[in-house]
C-alpha cells in the first residue's frame, strides 16, 4: 500500500529523489568547504609590517626581518599584504580586513642576531580571536612555526658565518705554510751565509800573520824615512847655535849704528879738510917760488877731499840700506832659527815615534792575509743579509696571515639556539573553544528554530478569509505566530548562553537584538523559498543551511574553503550574523556590530519582498486550515 502512493502521486517519487539525495549533497557541501583548507592558505589575507633596521654584525649589514619577509611571502604561506606603519596594519585587523598582522619590530636584528638571551628577537603576531578563533588559533600556530624556522635559519646563518671562518682560517694556514716556507729558506741561506762568514773570518785570523807581505813597498819607505829622521835628528843644530844665530844679525845692526857714526865722523872731516884746501890753496898761491906748487896741491887736495865727501856720502847711503838689509836678515834669521828649533823638535819627534823595522816587516804580512780573510767575510756578510731580508719577508707574511683576533661568540649558549620567539598579542580574546565556535552554532540554532517553527503551519495555506487581503497583510498574518515563536527561541538561546554556557558577552543589548534580528531574517528567508519552491524549498532550506556553514567562515576562515565558498560568502546572512555576534561577544571587529545588523535587516527586507510577491497563496476552509504537524486526535 506504501509502495502504490508513489503511483497515486508523481511527486512523491521526485521528493523520495530529493531526500535520497539531499543528505550526500549536505556531506558533499559541508566536506568539500574543510577537505583542504591548506591549499586555500594563500587566500588568507594578513598584513606583514616590518620595521627592522638591521645591524652591522662583525663587519657584516645583517637585516633579519628583509630575510624573514622575503622568506614567508617566496612560500605564499598567507596572502600577506604590505604595511607601512603598525597602527593601520592593527586596525585592519581589528575591524576584520585581515586575518592578523604579522609586526618584526625595528630592533629585531639586533636582539635576534647576537643571541645574548632567549627569546631576545621578537615577533610580534597581532590577532583578534572574536574575528575568527580558528584563524587567530592558525595564526599563533604560523607564529610558533615562524619562529622555530628563523631561529633555524639564524642558526644556519651562524653556522655558514662560522664554516666561513673555518674556511678563512685554511686560507690563513696556506699562507701560513708559505710564510714557514719562506722562513725555511731564509734559514738554509742563512746558515750558509754564516757559515762562509765563519771561514771568513778563520782566514782574516790567519793572513794576520803574512799581514807584511802587502805592505813590503810602505814599510821600506818607512824604513828610510825613519833612518832619514834619525838622522836628520843627529844633525840637526844646537839651542846654543840657533841661539847664537838669533843674537848675530842684532850685533851686526849694532856694528851698523858704529859704522854709520863713523862715516859721518869721516864725511865730516872731509869737509873741513875740503874747506882747509881751499882756505890752503888761497892762502899759498901768493908764496914766492912755492907758493904756486903747494897752492896747485892744495887744490888737488881739495878735489880729493871733494871726491872723499861724496864717497863717504854715497858709502853712508850704502851702509843704510846694509842696515835695512841686516834688520830684515835679522827677522828672518829669527824665524828661521825659531823653525829650525821646531823643526828640530819635531823630527825627534817622528824619529823617536818610527816603528822599528821588525814590526813593519809583520805589518806588511799580516795586512795580505787580513785583505783575504776581509774579502772572504765580505762574501758572506752579503748572503747573510740576502738571508736575513726573506727571513724578514717570511716572518711579515706570517705575521699577516695570522689572524689579528680570535672572537668567540657573542652571547648565551641559550639565548644562541633560541634566539626568536613569536610575541602573540590578542585583541578581542576568547577564553575557550566553546566561545569560539558559539557565533558558528548560536546562528546555526537560530535557523534550525525557524526550520522547526515553520514546520508547525503551512507556509503556503492562508484562511478563505484572508482572500480578500492585501499581499503584505496576508504575509504579516502568516508571520505573526511564527515570529513570536522564533523571538522566544532567540530569547531561551540568549538565556542558556549567558546562565548555562556562560559565555562572554561585551554588549548584552546589541548581542540580545542580533540574536532576535537574526532569527526574524531566518525566517523570513524561509517563509520565501517555501512559498517560491513549495515542499522542494524545505529540502533548499536545508541545503542553504548547510551553505552557509560551510561559507560564512563561522568554524575557519571563509579564505580557506576558497572557490566558490568564499565568492558566495558575503551573500549570505550566517557571516554577517556571526560577524555581528562577534562584535557583539567579544568586540570584534573593533566593536561594529552596527553594520553587520544594516546587511541583516536588508536581507530580511529583500526575502519579506520576495515572500510577498513570489508564489501563490492558497486558501482553505475553517476546517482545512490545520497545522502542518498531526496531532493523535485531531
Amino acid at each position: 500500500m506504501e509502495a502504490t502512493l508513489f503511483t497515486r502521486f508523481p511527486k512523491l517519487k521526485v521528493s523520495a529523489i530529493g531526500v535520497v539525495i539531499i543528505p550526500a549533497l549536505y556531506a558533499l557541501i559541508y566536506l568539500s568547504s574543510v577537505r583542504d583548507p591548506g591549499a586555500h592558505i594563500g587566500d588568507l589575507k594578513a598584513a606583514l609590517v616590518n620595521l627592522d633596521q638591521g645591524l652591522n654584525y662583525r663587519g657584516q649589514d645583517v637585516n633579519v626581518g628583509e630575510t624573514v619577509a622575503a622568506a614567508i611571502k617566496e612560500k605564499h604561506t598567507f596572502g600577506f599584504v604590505d604595511y607601512a606603519a603598525e597602527e593601520d596594519a592593527k586596525l585592519a585587523v581589528r575591524q576584520g580586513h585581515l586575518a592578523f598582522a604579522l609586526i618584526i619590530p625595528k630592533d629585531f636584528s639586533a636582539n635576534a642576531v647576537p643571541g645574548q638571551e632567549a627569546a631576545g628577537g621578537r615577533l610580534v603576531m597581532y590577532v583578534s580571536e572574536g574575528n575568527n578563533y580558528n584563524g587567530a588559533n592558525i595564526a599563533k600556530r604560523f607564529a610558533s612555526e615562524l619562529g622555530h624556522q628563523v631561529n633555524i635559519n639564524l642558526n644556519e646563518n651562524r653556522w655558514s658565518l662560522v664554516l666561513t671562518t673555518v674556511t678563512g682560517s685554511r686560507d690563513k694556514l696556506a699562507e701560513l705554510r708559505k710564510g714557514a716556507a719562506a722562513l725555511n729558506d731564509g734559514a738554509l741561506k742563512l746558515d750558509a751565509g754564516l757559515a762562509n762568514a765563519e771561514a771568513g773570518s778563520k782566514s782574516l785570523a790567519t793572513g794576520t800573520d803574512g799581514l807584511g807581505a802587502a805592505v813590503v813597498q810602505l814599510t821600506e819607505g818607512v824604513k828610510q824615512l825613519g833612518a832619514g829622521l834619525r838622522s836628520m835628528d843627529q844633525q840637526r843644530p844646537a839651542a846654543q847655535d840657533l841661539a847664537a844665530l838669533k843674537s848675530g844679525p842684532t850685533e851686526l845692526m849694532a856694528g851698523h849704528a858704529s859704522l854709520a857714526r863713523g862715516l859721518q865722523d869721516l864725511q865730516n872731516g872731509a869737509q873741513e879738510l875740503a874747506d882747509g884746501t881751499t882756505k890752503l890753496r888761497d892762502e899759498t898761491k901768493n908764496i914766492p917760488l912755492v907758493g904756486t906748487r903747494i897752492s896747485d896741491a892744495a887744490s888737488q887736495l881739495g878735489d880729493g877731499a871733494a871726491l872723499l865727501g861724496g864717497g863717504l856720502q854715497a858709502a853712508r847711503v850704502g851702509q843704510k840700506e846694509l842696515a835695512d838689509g841686516t834688520q830684515k836678515l835679522g827677522t828672518g834669521v829669527t824665524k828661521l832659527a825659531d823653525g829650525m828649533a821646531a823643526l828640530g823638535a819635531g823630527v825627534h819627534t817622528a824619529a823617536s815615534k818610527t816603528p822599528p823595522d821588525t814590526k813593519l816587516d809583520e805589518l806588511a804580512g799580516a795586512s795580505r792575509t787580513v785583505s783575504t780573510g776581509a774579502q772572504d767575510l765580505r762574501n758572506g756578510l752579503t748572503q747573510l743579509k740576502a738571508g736575513s731580508k726573506e727571513l724578514a719577508s717570511g716572518l711579515k707574511l706570517l705575521n699577516q696571515s695570522l689572524p689579528g683576533d680570535v672572537r668567540a661568540p657573542d652571547g648565551s649558549a641559550r639565548g644562541l639556539a633560541d634566539s626568536v620567539e613569536p610575541a602573540i598579542e590578542i585583541v578581542a580574546p576568547v577564553p575557550n573553544n566553546g566561545a569560539g565556535f558559539a557565533p558558528n552554532f548560536l546562528a546555526t540554532s537560530l535557523w534550525l528554530g525557524a526550520v522547526m517553527s515553520a514546520f508547525l503551519f503551512h507556509l503556503r495555506r492562508l484562511p478563505e478569509a484572508a482572500a480578500t487581503a492585501s499581499r503584505p497583510a496576508r504575509l504579516m498574518g502568516k508571520l505573526g505566530i511564527l515570529s513570536a515563536l522564533v523571538v522566544a527561541q532567540a530569547m531561551v538561546i540568549m538565556l542558556m548562553s549567558l546562565f548555562l554556557l556562560e559565555l562572554p558577552v561585551a554588549r548584552l543589548a546589541p548581542y540580545a537584538l542580533t540574536l532576535t534580528i537574526s532569527s526574524l531574517t531566518f525566517l523570513t528567508l524561509i517563509v520565501a523559498i517555501t512559498r517560491a519552491f513549495g515542499d522542494a524549498g524545505k529540502a533548499a532550506v536545508l541545503l542553504l543551511m548547510v551553505l552557509q556553514l560551510s561559507s560564512a567562515g563561522g568554524v575557519l576562515p571563509v579564505e580557506l574553503s576558497g572557490g566558490i565558498y568564499q565568492t558566495v560568502s558575503p551573500w549570505l546572512p550566517f557571516t554577517w550574523v556571526i560577524k555581528a555576534l562577534r562584535a557583539c561577544m567579544f568586540g570584534a571587529f573593533d566593536g561594529d556590530w552596527l553594520s553587520a545588523w544594516l546587511v541583516i535587516a536588508l536581507i530580511g527586507a529583500i526575502a519579506w519582498l520576495a515572500a510577498c510577491f513570489v508564489g501563490r497563496w492558497q486558501f482553505v476552509s475553517t476546517d482545512g486550515h490545520r497545522p502542518a504537524m498531526e496531532f493523535e486526535g485531531v
